[in-house]
């Protein structure tokens, strides 16, 4: 599935009826909640992440029972894992993981 890019213009809320700015207020609360790098998160940070993400792309409630493992687990699950869990919504969360996994790893040997 190709994502396309739109030719109408993206509307940002400004307005308190729409229910967008309180949502991203607590969803970037969450995110800071997390450790940056995803080879450090328990099982509650795992599940933190996995909500934040569902929630900030409307994906489905995911239940738990899915994702009960810490950070270096889900560091060894290939994308079909991601997609047997998760059929609506798995490649998403496996591109996001990567891209935090990614991110954590530029940085740690940018420190070097």
């Amino acid at each position: 599935m190709a994502l396309e890019a739109s030719a109408s213009p993206i509307r940002f809320a400004l307005s308190p009826e729409w229910g967008i700015l309180p949502v991203m207020r607590d969803l970037q609360d969450e995110e800071d909640i997390l450790p940056k790098d995803p080879r450090q998160w328990t099982r509650d940070d795992v599940g933190e992440w996995v909500r934040y993400v569902t929630s900030l792309h409307n994906i489905p409630e995911v239940p738990s029972s899915r994702f009960q493992m810490n950070g270096k687990a889900l560091c060894l699950m290939s994308p079909s894992m991601f997609l047997a869990r998760v059929p609506l919504g798995g490649k998403l969360l496996y591109k996001d993981f990567q891209l935090r996994l990614s991110s954590a790893l530029y940085a740690e040997s940018s420190r070097r």
